[in-house]
């Protein structure tokens, strides 16, 4: 029974693997080795699945899961789920790195901290290769760290196995879509766990000019939805309420101001 499972979902419609094989590799070369390694890949292109088979058979603790009609992200990350073996439970995205010793120091944190639920880290943020910033968070959030921004990155995280099982892992309401991960991590406060980030930088975070538009207004109504359940929940209205239309007040920001903003926070200027 391997000690970490680390589950991902991948969507790749073109030919280019360079960026995924990039992130399987930096889970390959973790310092900790006692892992398995879910990928849940569901409408990619035939050379990418053809690439995860490749490295499915070159290293056999990396299992493909297919079938299902696993579209959206929180379905992969389920059916990852409930297929996992391991105690533990990492996060990975498919164009994202970890550094070599993120698995050890995240599974060792959370062997000495039988508080914590769940750890993340802080990040370096690149685009093609090139650094172009850093983001740092607290070191242990609190719901009201939540009002603003989330407080941390979701593919950092390792999750103690058992506090996903018991919030039933990521929620599939159409509610929560592209903010699967900021609903996910409230519902684990609500009962009661506790997430911290270790202050250093094990996670290699990628930005991008596009990433702008992948949020559009929809989404943003989602955002907000999921804002006042989640903060009712956590007894913060409504006093947060201000904080439950910030989406929507944001989506209605120019795109080219909101592009600029965004750049400052992450450090780094587009073409």
């Amino acid at each position: 029974m391997p000690e970490i499972s680390v589950i991902m979902g991948v969507y790749i419609p073109g030919e280019d693997t360079q960026e995924l094989q990039a992130s399987i590799r930096s889970v390959q070369e973790q310092t900790f080795t006692d892992w398995e390694f879910l990928i849940c890949d569901d409408g990619s292109s035939p050379m990418v699945q053809e690439t995860l088979d490749r490295l499915a058979l070159e290293d056999p603790r990396i299992r493909i899961c297919r079938g299902g009609g696993a579209c959206a992200l929180p379905q992969k990350l389920n059916l990852c789920l409930a297929n996992a073996k391991g105690t533990y439970i990492a996060r990975m995205d498919g164009d994202d790195r970890s550094a070599p010793q993120r698995f050890q120091k995240q599974r060792d944190f959370l062997e000495s901290h039988p508080e914590a639920a769940f750890v993340g880290c802080d990040v370096t943020v690149f685009y093609q290769d090139r650094v172009v910033g850093e983001r740092l968070f607290p070191q242990a959030p609190t719901p009201m760290d939540f009002r603003f921004n989330m407080p941390f990155v979701h593919p950092t995280l390792m999750f103690r196995r058992e506090a996903l099982l018991a919030v039933r892992g990521y929620s599939q309401s159409k509610w929560v879509v592209l903010c699967e991960d900021y609903d996910l991590l409230l519902r684990l406060y609500a009962k009661g766990y506790l997430g911290y980030n270790l202050k250093e930088k094990l996670f290699f975070y990628q930005v991008g000019p596009q990433d702008d538009l992948k949020r559009r207004f929809p989404h943003r109504i989602n955002e907000s939805v999921t804002r006042f359940f989640r903060f009712r929940q956590l007894g913060m209205l409504p006093k947060a309420l201000p904080y439950v239309i910030k989406p929507l007040a944001v989506g209605l920001l120019p795109r080219p101001l909101l592009r600029r903003l965004k750049e400052e926070r992450n450090g780094w200027k587009s073409s």
